[in-house]
């Protein structure tokens, strides 16, 4: 499958940062508008102990997936690429679920939130999962493209966005 006449996205930086700005201060603009309470009453114990969990998991999630990936991957480096030149990622934190980087920056997001105890991180946490999910959407389109139906069966095994289940076969299991 030639992808060579394929759209060319801008360095990822260049669409990661203005996004974060754009919905941070949308995350502020909601607390703000409906009234919501700035920071939340969580008790500290409670709240440092379930965030630092949430951190410590989210970064040993994330670490665990740029390893199984490669940071330039991860980053858009192979994007529209065809077949030939780049091979389907099924093993390590991809064997669990299809999107580990989206869930592991959601689950730092919320450990954020849980040590801050800030409000508009909750909102953004909401936010950010909703754009994870088109975003996912998208990629799934381009990969359903690239791999035809070793994606196709690779979508039946293991789940979309958040790990539920243990890995179904040996193949995915392996390695990472």
């Amino acid at each position: 499958m030639n992808t060579a006449g394929r759209g060319k996205l801008p360095p990822l930086v260049f669409v990661v940062v203005p996004v974060f700005l754009l919905l941070s201060t949308l995350s502020i603009i909601v607390t703000w508008a409906f009234k919501l309470p700035w920071y939340l009453p969580i008790p500290a114990a409670v709240a440092w102990s379930f965030g630092i969990c949430l951190l410590t998991f989210g970064f040993v999630w994330m670490r665990w997936t740029f390893k199984s990936l490669s940071i330039r991957r991860a980053f858009g480096q192979e994007l529209f690429k065809s077949s030939s030149e780049s091979v389907l990622i099924k093993t390590g934190p991809y064997a669990w679920c299809r999107n580990p980087l989206y869930f592991s920056a959601t689950v730092l997001f919320l450990g954020w939130f849980f040590v801050f105890r800030w409000t508009p991180i909750a909102v953004l946490t909401i936010l950010f999962f909703i754009w994870f999910i088109f975003v996912a959407k998208w990629e799934q389109r381009e990969l359903t493209r690239r791999f035809g139906k070793e994606y196709e069966e690779y979508c039946r095994r293991v789940p979309f966005l958040v790990p539920t289940r243990r890995p179904k076969s040996k193949e995915s299991s392996s390695g990472g």
